[in-house]
């Protein structure tokens, strides 16, 4: 993709409510004066975005998130909206909150090692070499104008770190030389998307940073007004956005929340770079493999995370957890240091701005900015918490120009903690209640992912509801298993993959994605969503045309068009499975390894007690669980008549017991080759 910039202008950025109503709350960008370097125009590279409606209400409220890159000065922020709002600033902390619950995530189970053996098992003991006869290389080398004609300002005010006014004007060509005459500089290229706002009637929410506020300042924009229906506005996005560019809509509505004008895909689970380990966990190249997606769907499709009725919570936030109360008791800098020693409360930016009029930390420390002080308090807490600094009053710190805190200075720093405490509760525990009490009275909430370029934004997303559409998990289940392709757990190399339906796949640990799954589409499915009906299969050939089809797209009516014919798609099918690893030997001692008596070099060696039989699934003790042996005290007799004790012929190697020793992370990582469909010239 061809990045395009704007010099004289920011980010374009987008707003917008949610319900089912006939009017559109558009969203808008922002704009900054000409710059006379590269480096300091304006651009946005994300934004999340949330749309709630009260049922009863039929209030809708709409927060946006922009992730802004230019200079505090030259931030300027354009909202078009259909009817006058009620402005105000939210948190990052909702939208933090949101990720943790509705982001997709690969939930991993690890089952016991395959085709795996301890070769210790046949050590009677290891008879190390003297200290001084091991050479260094056998010890490893691990090392605000006033309005004009035609342009009437209709409210104004301040909110957060912003000053803010809303606009309506009846000439897109008056609109906008006032906006660029006010320090929203934008080229010529915005005039008819302005236009096309004139015609409906919108207003515009204009925002600029108070002076002396930082980027560090910047907040969510909220906005609450009557009736209004989600839709998101990228064309004027366009006008400075970055390529591929997040976009992260969540909706609350009377059902699954879907994009008429543009395609449904979801993405192909084998493509995942997927670390080795249990529990939860973020793809390291899951932005990737969204983005080769939505480009095999000619750029105009969003992949839907999460859709579920009556479940949506935000109670899993660390806000939720922290107790006002000792925050409420802290006297001193010290106080606080051991408070957030405890990691209930998150040491961010937005707490940072939050604490700052009340601790400033920047006349105590000069030279550190308030982050990085709070940061450096809570490593200090830690540390003094830990048994190494229980007894020293000094933490020496790295961190910006300090060097070291001490118990006695931050001890002589006397703080309000009950002010601190008002603030925790009025900038983050309120909003999220709040949020999450709205969120809860709505049937279905839906969390929807694009990734987009500028020359993408042709188009404004139109949003509508199916409340027959099943719901989407944010989790998606694998099973990993350490594989021994020699025999030996100490040559772990390989990962065996499953994933219930498609099959299961034995590859190099690292790069985690195998091969074979390289010749994949991104997209395992590409759909057309309605407000009825089932989703309708597209075959990724006919994206570009389908793509088309659905541009005019309005709620109410059908996305696709009578009389367009629909080509069946091929099924989507994964590389066959393979099958479970059975190489057995040489079964060779390892080094300086007295072997125990009845173990012959080169044979299978024996396990202990309780290992997992390969064939019966069973725990059977005093069988070995690839060759037959017997336990150790029930093959005395043997050993003492006999050299060697036969392996058992054509054993085979299953899914034994994981080795109590094996503390072996296996680093994974991926190789994702992006495959991106023929798209016209940028």
């Amino acid at each position: 993709m061809r990045h395009v910039f704007f010099r004289p202008l920011a980010l374009a950025l987008t707003v917008l409510a949610t319900v089912p109503a006939v009017e559109a709350l558009a969203c808008g960008g922002c704009f900054s004066p000409p710059t006379p370097t590269i480096d300091q125009t304006v651009r946005q590279d994300a934004e999340r975005v949330l749309f709630v409606r009260d049922p009863v209400t039929k209030v809708s409220t709409v927060w946006v998130e922009v992730r802004y890159t230019g200079l505090a000065k030259d931030f300027g922020w354009v909202l078009p909206v259909p009817k006058l709002p009620k402005v105000g600033v939210g948190s990052v902390t909702v939208f933090d909150a949101l990720d943790a619950s509705m982001q997709t995530r690969v939930f991993r189970t690890v089952l016991n090692a395959e085709n795996c053996r301890d070769p210790a098992l046949g050590c009677d003991h290891f008879d190390y070499p003297p200290y001084d006869a091991l050479s260094d290389a056998s010890m490893g080398a691990d090392s605000a104008g006033g309005g004009g004609p035609n342009v009437e300002i209709l409210a104004s005010g301040q909110t957060g770190p912003y000053n803010y006014q809303v606009v309506k004007g009846s000439d897109s060509a008056v609109l906008y030389k006032w906006l660029v005459d006010n320090g929203y500089e934008m080229p010529a290229s915005a005039k008819p998307i302005l236009q096309t706002h004139v015609d409906k009637g919108d207003l515009f929410v204009v925002v600029k940073l108070q002076n002396g506020q930082g980027i560090e300042a910047i907040r969510p924009i909220t906005l609450e007004m009557d009736d209004a229906e989600p839709c998101v506005p990228l064309r004027l996005t366009s006008i400075a956005a970055v390529d591929d560019m997040s976009v992260i809509v969540t909706v609350a509505g009377p059902g699954r929340a879907i994009v008429k004008n543009h395609l449904d895909v979801t993405i192909d689970p084998l493509l995942l770079a997927i670390p080795f380990g249990y529990g939860a966990v973020v793809p390291t190249n899951y932005q990737q493999v969204v983005a080769a997606a939505i480009d095999e769907a000619s750029g105009h499709a969003f992949v839907t995370e999460y859709a579920q009725t009556g479940k949506a919570t935000l109670l899993d936030s660390p806000y939720n957890k922290f107790s006002y109360v000792p925050m409420a008791t802290a006297k001193t800098l010290l106080d606080l240091a051991m408070l957030l020693a405890g990691g209930l409360l998150p040491v961010t930016a937005e707490v940072a701005e939050a604490f700052e009029p009340k601790l400033h930390l920047t006349d105590a420390f000069p030279g550190v900015t308030p982050l990085q002080t709070l940061a450096n308090l809570r490593a200090c807490g830690q540390y003094w918490q830990g048994p190494g600094g229980f007894y020293n009053p000094t933490c020496y710190l790295p961190i910006g120009q300090l060097t070291q805190l001490t118990k006695a200075q931050l001890s002589a720093v006397a703080i309000d903690g009950v002010a601190l405490a008002d603030e925790v509760t009025a900038t983050f525990t309120v909003p999220l209640a709040e949020m999450a009490q709205k969120l809860a009275a709505s049937q279905t909430v839906t969390r929807l992912d694009l990734r987009i370029s500028p020359a993408e934004m042709d188009r404004d997303p139109v949003f509508a509801y199916n409340p027959a559409l099943p719901n989407v998990l944010p989790t998606i289940p694998v099973t990993l298993n350490q594989v021994c392709p020699t025999g030996w757990a100490s040559d772990v190399s390989e990962v065996r993959l499953s994933v219930e339906g498609l099959g299961s796949w034995v590859h190099l640990a690292n790069p985690l994605v195998d091969g074979r799954f390289l010749s994949l589409p991104a997209a395992w499915h590409m759909q057309v969503l309605d407000e009825t009906g089932p989703a309708v299969d597209i075959d990724p050939k006919q994206a570009p045309i389908v793509a088309a089809a659905i541009l005019g797209a309005k709620p109410g009516k059908p996305s696709l068009a009578a009389d367009l014919v629909l080509t069946t798609p091929a099924p989507w099918l994964p590389p066959e499975s393979d099958p479970l690893v059975t190489t057995l030997g040489p079964w060779h001692k390892p080094l300086y390894c007295v072997a125990k008596a009845y173990w012959v070099d080169g044979q299978l060696p024996p396990t202990g007690q309780g290992q997992l039989d390969a064939t019966s699934g069973d725990t059977l003790p005093g069988v070995d669980a690839l060759g037959g042996w017997k336990d150790v005290g029930e093959l005395a007799d043997v050993a003492a008549t006999s050299d060697a004790v036969p392996v058992k012929s054509g054993c085979a190697a299953g899914r034994v017991a994981f080795p109590g020793w094996l503390a072996l992370v296996v680093a994974v990582g991926a190789v994702l080759r992006r495959r991106v469909v023929s798209r016209r010239e940028r």
